[in-house]
């Protein structure tokens, strides 16, 4: 606490015109007479029970009325020490809280309203949406399944670095082979530590050998996996670990939104007044055959 030269007195004269109060007003308002705001404002001090009445109508704390504040934080250091002080377990769920605030804001809401057991155990997915110019936000609010994206746009565009690349597609026709996404669901659900051979893949979801080489040659590609060799001695044999990642869940969860288009909201705001998400023709990168425009 920093305590400030002023006293109580010059304290209560100068908060008091500040707000635009005179002394009958004051008076008025804590039942006293305008000659003991007088004194108050010069020498003497109102009784203790009379402090809080006088701290109210002003509209300040009674440790300013006395000079005493708080030094005063951003909110940054604010959230800071308060996601320090709650245990690791509870701090995802405090963070997407904390996320919806951002939602409640955007759509004019003054208080914050927390989610009905019915959004939240519904049998519907429900969301949270907002877009504005200069970014948006997008949140899953069901039990089952609960996410929070918040993506200011940068200068250059969504598309500068999500700018087409022909391997994305290539990725997607990884994706696409018969089997891959099963093959990519099975590793995913198992420990980081399993090692696998291409027979693990043939056992496990009942596919021929060629399928699962051809699999696995992408999942090398794409970085999926790695690759070591087992040597027994006599021979040695392929051996693979798949390399997890976060980015899968978020990227199937995507999927889903793409798959499915949300339309159930709890709160949800269009302030981008139909400006392009990609604006940059990133499409036509990488082609061979790019017209001449100076033709």
């Amino acid at each position: 606490m920093i305590v400030t030269e002023n006293t109580f007195n010059s304290n209560l004269k100068r908060i008091r015109k500040e707000k635009g109060f005179t002394q009958e007003q004051l008076a008025d308002a804590v039942g006293v007479s305008p000659q003991a705001v007088s004194k108050w404002e010069i020498a003497s001090y109102p009784d203790a029970q009379l402090l809080p009445a006088v701290a109210d109508f002003l509209c300040v704390t009674i440790d300013e009325l006395f000079g005493r504040q708080e030094e005063k934080e951003d909110i940054h250091t604010k959230l800071l020490k308060y996601y320090n002080a709650l245990p690791n377990e509870d701090k995802f769920e405090a963070g997407w809280e904390i996320g919806r605030v951002l939602a409640l804001s955007c759509c004019g809401c003054r208080e914050y309203e927390p989610l009905s057991e019915y959004i939240l155990n519904g049998n519907f997915n429900n969301y949270s949406q907002v877009t504005w110019g200069n970014g948006f936000m997008q949140s899953r609010n069901s039990a089952d399944l609960r996410y929070m994206l918040i993506m200011p746009e940068p200068k250059q565009g969504y598309d500068g670095w999500l700018a087409y690349e022909p391997i994305a597609a290539e990725f997607f026709g990884f994706l696409a082979l018969p089997n891959a996404l099963r093959a990519v669901y099975f590793l995913a659900g198992r420990k980081t530590t399993m090692f696998f051979t291409a027979k693990t893949l043939c056992h496990s979801l009942h596919i021929t050998a060629e399928n699962a080489r051809e699999i696995i040659d992408g999942m090398l590609k794409f970085g999926l996996i790695w690759k070591a060799d087992l040597n027994n001695g006599c021979s040695s044999e392929n051996i693979y670990q798949y390399i997890a990642t976060c980015g899968l869940v978020a990227f199937l969860a995507f999927t889903k939104v793409l798959m499915n288009r949300p339309t159930a909201f709890s709160y949800q705001t269009d302030n981008r007044c139909g400006e392009p998400y990609f604006r940059n023709d990133t499409f036509n990168n990488n082609l061979s055959d790019k017209p001449n425009r100076n033709k």
